[in-house]
């Protein structure tokens, strides 16, 4: 079954699922786990760093990057999904004069967000 959601809802969900990607693959880029002679000084907290660490040994180097790549690729989609829906705002916002100053609040908010 479908159940549609307000079109503000859906940028919302999209803005909030696109936040969490960055801010996960932010995490991951500050990983500091030994890969081969190098070891680096740790920027994260001893308890984060070390599930981190062990993530990486048994991905033997290959698990932080590979979901950095899958985060990334998660990213840019939803920022081409968010593309249409920014189209629409912005010339609902500039056609109609009733609507404009709903629809500029709402591209004002959404540009809020991306920041």
């Amino acid at each position: 079954m479908y159940i549609s959601l307000p079109l503000s809802n859906f940028c919302n969900r999209f803005l909030l699922k696109r936040q969490i990607c960055k801010e996960f693959t932010d995490l991951l880029t500050q990983d500091r786990s030994p890969l081969g002679n190098s070891r680096p000084a740790p920027i994260l907290d001893q308890g984060i760093q070390s599930c981190l660490t062990h993530f990486s040994l048994i991905t033997h180097g290959f698990g932080s990057p590979a979901i950095c790549a899958a985060m990334t690729s998660l990213q840019n989609y939803l920022n081409e999904a968010l593309k249409p829906v920014d189209k629409m705002y912005l010339s609902s916002g500039s056609d109609t004069h009733g609507s404009s100053d709903n629809g500029s609040k709402a591209s004002d908010k959404m540009e809020k967000h991306r920041k």
